[in-house]
């Protein structure tokens, strides 16, 4: 719970270009590559293949974004700092439990309000524009294995979620504009389940399926009543699913990919015919890993994903600026003992542009994000 201490973040939608510290190094790939104990976010059954440890993660997020009103440019720079990682347990050759926390979100603060033409009437008073989307996750998985090459898992996901969003303005024909207050943060739970399937071909080639249910959130107090009345309050976590495949080139070198689709659609807040209307997002990750020496392995990868935000809406994610549509990872992890290894991880978006066409004209987002991960992995 303690990723609710930090302001919001966002590289696909909502979601971190890729969770656990060694698959966030390739890329995010990760479906059909389990590398440690934070597997089951990706894919409850890659806990079937991890052995008995644990992985702690600190997550550096920084983003800087950039909007753009007219002849006005209201600047924002997020920097988070936030734990995640995991824990893995094997009762016995069939089964293995396990617990994960992972975060996500999506905000801005601009630290001025919304600017207007001059001479704009304004009803109330504009509050500087903000908004911060928060996500922590806690997911209990297990997974079984009907044999020794094949793991079926499933994770239990509890969900919370926190909203503080000001500064918005709402247009009354004939009168001018006015100022929607703020709710102050309002929380929201919510639960949902993710299932999955790995299937070692051989020892050198695997294929991983996963699909996750949308977790129906509960109401944020204040906001059903204004800028969520349409969804009455609440904002759902989306579902998703994705294939992904694995295969081991020589002893040393490792390939990944792996193919998702987050059904933002599906939310109602995203249908909401005045609000941000994110469509369906695919994400397509690829990544390599070659095990340098005994020591050192050096990871890489890059993603690509297609733009849930359309030029028409620009306006209306001004505060959820979720625009990047690719990542470059790097990463390397060196062997302590036997049983432990320190890693990092970093992965940038490059600079992008979003420019409004239609009723967004005259409006556009740029921004650019880069996570730094440092972790502790330990088996026993």
């Amino acid at each position: 719970m303690a990723l609710l201490a930090s302001n919001a973040w966002a590289v696909n939608g909502i979601q971190l270009n890729g969770y656990g510290i060694k698959n966030a190094g390739m890329g995010g790939a990760s479906i059909a590559l389990p590398l440690d104990a934070s597997a089951p976010v990706n894919n409850p059954a890659g806990l079937g293949f991890v052995p008995t440890s644990f992985a702690v993660n600190l997550v550096a997020f920084s983003g800087n974004t950039t909007a753009s009103v007219g002849p006005v440019n209201l600047r924002d720079n997020t920097t988070v700092m936030a734990p995640e990682g995991g824990f893995a347990k094997v009762l016995n050759p069939e089964w293995t439990v396990g617990v994960t926390i992972s975060g996500a979100g999506a905000g801005s603060d601009y630290g001025a309000p919304l600017p207007l033409p001059p001479g704009t009437p304004v009803l109330g008073t504009a509050q500087n524009l903000k908004s911060n989307r928060k996500i922590a996750e806690i997911a209990h998985s297990a997974a079984w294995k009907p044999r020794a090459d094949l793991a079926l898992g499933l994770s239990v996901i509890y969900a919370k979620q926190e909203l503080n969003s000001q500064g918005l303005l709402l247009a009354i024909p004939g009168v001018g504009m006015a100022a929607v207050p703020g709710h102050g943060t309002q929380s929201a739970s919510g639960w949902s389940a993710r299932l999955g399937a790995l299937w070692n071909v051989t020892p050198e080639l695997s294929l991983g399926t996963t699909y996750r249910s949308k977790t129906s959130m509960s109401a944020l107090s204040g906001y059903s009543q204004d800028i969520l009345l349409y969804s009455q309050g609440k904002v759902d976590l989306p579902s998703d699913y994705g294939i992904g495949a694995a295969w081991k080139v020589t002893p040393a070198v490792t390939l990944a990919a792996d193919w998702i689709t987050v059904n933002y659609a599906a939310v109602k807040a995203n249908q909401d015919p005045a609000g941000p209307r994110w469509s369906d997002q695919k994400i397509f990750k690829v990544g390599a890993a070659w095990e340098l020496n005994p020591t050192w392995t050096l990871r890489a990868g890059y993603s690509k994903n297609t733009a849930q935000i359309d030029s028409s809406r620009v306006m209306q994610n001004i505060l959820s600026p979720a625009i990047d549509n690719s990542n470059i990872a790097v990463g390397a992890s060196m062997k302590l003992d036997d049983k432990s290894d320190i890693s990092f991880s970093f992965d940038a978006a490059p600079q992008r542009t979003l420019t409004g066409t239609g009723a967004s004209s005259g409006v556009s987002l740029q921004g650019h994000t880069q996570v730094l991960r440092l972790g502790y992995q330990s088996r026993f």
